[in-house]
């Protein structure tokens, strides 16, 4: 075998040793993924054909009521957020299947679209119901709309979101209890109804996970928007008259409508310069895209794919435009598990 022979074996192997590299290295952090893998990735032929690559799934809830023009996004009592307003968005909480991934669009500067309460509800909820794992911001940029910003975990931004505001924890809290905690009775108040002892005074709680994985299966015959109307609820205020001539920062008032007391809520909109210069700039990741090359064959974008950074990343339009979302992850999953077959073949 001559020395260019050597060269091009090497060249050959070089890769799939790569990938089953990585596999072996990443074996612990993506093996829960496994089960998500087979559902998504299809037409795999490491070595000789193309590759499907794991397309992220995403879920795009109707957030505009189909009767009015109130928008759950935005500055919506807590009382409105019920089945006559928002049935569709109900419908898509409520409806099976899973989803990986929401985006969420600021649109342009300048343009109020999402306020920090409802981000945390929808974020949390669509977690919870769905299992979105992440967040991908877009805006408009000139002529150019859905312009990529940054992806985030749900997770994250649910808990930047609540320690930028407390309020947004403690609403959560709030109403994850009043869903699964029970009093305790031991039998003490029919002998004495005057009498409460202590252990009834205190609530216990249910398994959270396991009520809302109920609530997601259907088993748990909770409506969605009712969970949701009860966290508004909490974030909303609505002061007795006179109303207070101060009233501190932070919170917003709603479009006054007749017969409704004034009401408020603690909330803030969402801005771009948030994700770049403010607080949820820590846990944004603006890099975890790839600007996709229309002259790539499948293999080249397989490697420029597992090749990029982080669990998920954004394959871009040339002009930075979000186009769709790799599961990384089950990509280099799928490739070490097709490298091992491959070499395992006589």
């Amino acid at each position: 075998m001559t020395s260019s022979d050597w060269v091009g074996l090497v060249g050959h192997l070089a890769w799939p040793i790569t990938i089953l590299a990585l596999g072996v290295v990443l074996r612990r952090q993506i093996g829960d993924f496994l089960s998500a893998i087979a559902g998504r990735v299809t037409g795999v032929s490491v070595f000789a054909v193309s590759f499907e690559l794991a397309v992220a799934t995403e879920v795009s809830p109707p957030w505009r009521s189909r009767h009015t023009d109130a928008d759950v996004r935005g500055l919506v009592i807590a009382q409105d957020v019920n089945d006559s307003y928002f049935d569709s968005l109900r419908q898509t909480l409520l409806a099976t299947g899973s989803a990986d991934f929401i985006v969420i669009d600021l649109k342009s500067d300048g343009r109020q679209e999402w306020l920090t309460s409802r981000l945390s509800l929808f974020t949390y909820l669509l977690s919870r119901l769905k299992g979105v794992k992440a967040v991908v911001f877009v805006a408009t940029r000139g002529d150019t709309s859905r312009t990529f910003l940054g992806i985030v975990d749900a997770s994250d931004l649910v808990r930047v979101l609540g320690q930028q505001d407390a309020r947004l924890r403690l609403a959560w809290l709030q109403t994850e209890a009043e869903q699964v905690g029970r009093l305790v009775d031991d039998g003490a108040l029919g002998a004495d109804p005057l009498r409460v002892p202590p252990t009834v005074e205190a609530a216990v709680p249910l398994d959270v996970d396991h009520w809302w994985g109920g609530v997601a299966s259907g088993t748990a015959l909770v409506d969605p928007l009712y969970v949701a109307r009860r966290f508004l609820s909490r974030m909303q205020w609505q002061p007795q008259s006179p109303i207070p001539p101060d009233v501190p920062a932070g919170w917003l008032q709603l479009p006054e409508a007749p017969g409704r007391p004034v009401t408020w809520e603690h909330a803030s909109w969402i801005e771009a310069a948030h994700l770049t210069d403010g607080f949820l700039a820590p846990v944004v990741r603006p890099d975890d895209c790839l600007v996709d090359n229309s002259g790539w064959s499948s293999s080249d974008r397989v490697r420029a794919v597992a090749s990029a950074r982080g669990e998920f990343v954004a394959l871009l339009s040339p002009s930075y435009r979000f186009e769709r979302l790799v599961d990384r992850r089950a990509l280099l999953e799928e490739l070490g598990r097709s490298s091992v077959e491959a070499e395992a073949k006589p």
